[in-house]
């Protein structure tokens, strides 16, 4: 039902409206983004869920309802009675200061497992945010803590949301957290890579837009080295596109140890192959330097394309030969990366088929192992018996 917009006919339905939540018994996801809901209307349908002890697991989206001061202040004193959430989705709402409050409140909440709460600090007075962030921390520290989800995306925390990655370190609970788009800087980066070292949970961190230089991406790949849980880490593109400007070549190492710990950690060789480690790392991750060949391609055929038209002069006639001599080059340089696109897909499959084959080295090795050690038993057995 998103999109809709408050009016005088559905305040009279509101005794219903909460009749219906009361009472449902099949409901799981409930979307009212983007409604412009009224205070009384969050009111009934919080107040009819409470009452429902026929369903659970029920995901609520109450997303860009622009809910301010009244709507926190219902969400304080209602959401911890709606045991059949799960699932809540509160971004920008623009609950500013009164967020710490309802996170407060979503903590006496016991069923709640996945959280959304960015974009919700846009005009927030900088004394306040600290308060907002401990709520979290707060909350995340808790030992009966059953939150597994959180995203605090585009809050632009800084420096404050240092306290929620210091509080990560001792979090037993959280397999998925979003904090893109807080400018947590290189400061924050090395807070994340040393809460990596002790969190053995985090599955999957989001955390681009967050004026990350190379340094803090080279600690967060230290500390991948010896995490085994994180399995996905989205291409931060925006900082690493700064990143490589200034060094293409050190930006590419970096990235390239993030995605084999990831990778690792996906699907151990022991247990899978290369290439389908690598097809399931496609699904998440591109490497930078295959970004920077197909923006190389495009570009460099587009002009070609342009300098075709423009410097012909005229319809019919040919290029000045040293123009046509460049083109053809570009032309050839194109088609000789589509070839490599094509052979890095082939050296996979060929890795793929051997690895289903088995090692021919290996196994030979293995079996002169056993013959080996067959040999040395019979031989100190016939010795063992002739003394």
């Amino acid at each position: 039902v998103g999109g809709g917009g408050g009016n005088k006919k559905g305040r009279e339905m509101l005794p219903s409206f909460k009749q219906y939540f009361t009472s449902t018994l099949a409901l799981k996801t409930l979307g009212l983004a983007h409604c412009k809901m009224p205070p009384d209307a969050l009111k009934n349908v919080l107040l009819g869920l409470a009452c429902n002890e026929n369903i659970s697991g029920v995901e609520i989206d109450l997303s860009s309802n622009h809910l301010g001061n009244s709507g926190a202040q219902i969400l304080e004193s209602c959401i911890h009675g709606v045991t059949c959430l799960n699932t809540l989705h509160l971004q920008d709402n623009a609950l500013e200061s009164n967020l710490g409050p309802v996170v407060t409140a979503i903590s006496r909440n016991r069923s709640i497992t996945s959280l959304s709460v960015g974009k919700n600090l846009n005009t927030i007075k900088s004394k306040h945010v600290p308060q907002v962030v401990d709520a979290v921390v707060h909350m995340l520290q808790e030992e009966d803590c059953i939150l597994e989800s959180l995203s605090m995306n585009d809050s632009r925390l800084k420096t404050d949301l240092h306290n929620l990655l210091n509080a990560l370190g001792s979090n037993n609970s959280l397999h998925t957290l979003d904090i893109s788009g807080n400018y947590m800087g290189d400061s924050g980066a090395r807070l994340l890579a040393k809460a990596l070292q002790i969190n053995t949970k985090l599955q999957h961190i989001s955390c681009d837009r967050n004026s990350v230089t190379l340094q803090g991406y080279t600690d967060i790949a230290y500390a991948l080295q010896n995490n085994y849980s994180v399995k996905f880490f989205p291409f931060p593109l925006h900082d690493v596109s700064a990143c490589m400007k200034t060094a293409p070549e050190r930006t590419d190492a970096v990235m390239r140890r993030i995605q084999d710990a990831l990778r690792r950690n996906i699907a151990p060789i022991r247990h899978s192959s290369q290439a389908q480690a690598l097809r399931l790392q496609q699904g998440f991750l591109m490497s930078s330097t295959q970004q920077q060949v197909a923006k190389l391609v495009l570009q460099s055929g587009e002009a070609a394309r342009t300098l075709r038209r423009t410097q012909a002069g005229g319809a019919g006639q040919e290029l000045p030969p040293h123009l046509q001599q460049l083109c053809t080059t570009t032309d050839n340089l194109i088609s000789d990366a589509e070839h490599s696109k094509q052979l890095v897909h082939h050296l996979q499959d060929v890795v793929e088929r051997r690895d289903e084959a088995g090692n021919p080295i290996e196994t030979r090795l293995q079996q002169m192992a056993q013959e080996l050690h067959s040999i040395i038993a019979t031989h100190l057995q016939d010795t063992t018996e002739s003394m």
